[in-house]
């Protein structure tokens, strides 16, 4: 990591340091009054991973969406700064994000999560996997679409499960055999995370190849 990479993760935590710590602090919140007043039963962990996946929308708006507004990617592309270390930069602060907001939330609610600990880890790749889905669609998409595309990719694997492995088939039974074996859920969170990597580096060859012109709105 070069200085120009953490300078631009400095600038960006300027800028955006206060919202992101009241988003965290008020989703910590919401978990907390959940899991004092939910009723007998009721799923606080479902609860605490969907307010997490509330988080990627917010930094995609933050990071991507209001720079493109205001043109800084214009700006910042005057500076001796690779388009590769800005593409960077944008993602490692999103990821951290993400991930200090899943291990506490889940470390504090939601500790049922991490029994075993790879079912844990694997949501959280997949909270990776959204939130680079969600920049990488701010920066390459048109705004009006960018979300929903993000979403409804993120989505796609969940409705092919659904639709090719039904209840009481034997392609759903050897899917959770493969999830329950001693090495499923390390598996599962190996390829989420490297999806969450080839979703990096193609957002930066994009970038890279794009005209200024394309990156502002």
């Amino acid at each position: 990591m070069n200085r120009a990479f953490w300078t631009l993760v400095a600038k960006d935590l300027r800028l955006h340091g206060v919202p992101l710590a009241l988003a965290v602090g008020g989703a910590l919140t919401a978990c907390a009054l959940v899991t004092r007043l939910a009723p007998r039963g009721g799923s606080v962990e479902a609860f605490v991973f969907n307010v997490n996946m509330l988080a990627p929308l917010l930094l995609a708006e933050w990071l991507i969406a209001r720079e493109r507004a205001v043109r800084s990617f214009a700006w910042l592309r005057t500076l001796p700064v690779g388009d590769r270390t800005l593409v960077a930069g944008k993602f490692f602060l999103a990821a951290a994000v993400c991930v200090l907001l899943w291990t506490t939330s889940s470390g504090i609610f939601a500790r049922g999560v991490w029994s075993p600990w790879g079912t844990g880890l694997a949501l959280q790749c997949s909270l990776l996997v959204l939130g680079a889905l969600c920049l990488a669609a701010r920066w390459l998409v048109n705004w009006h679409y960018a979300p929903a595309l993000a979403l409804g990719v993120f989505a796609v694997p969940v409705l092919l499960f659904m639709t090719l492995a039904g209840e009481d088939t034997p392609r759903r039974a050897a899917l959770i055999a493969l999830w329950n074996a001693p090495y499923g859920r390390g598996l599962a969170a190996a390829g989420l995370l490297a999806v969450h990597l080839s979703i990096i580096w193609i957002t930066a060859r994009r970038v890279e190849r794009a005209d200024t012109y394309e990156l502002v709105d």
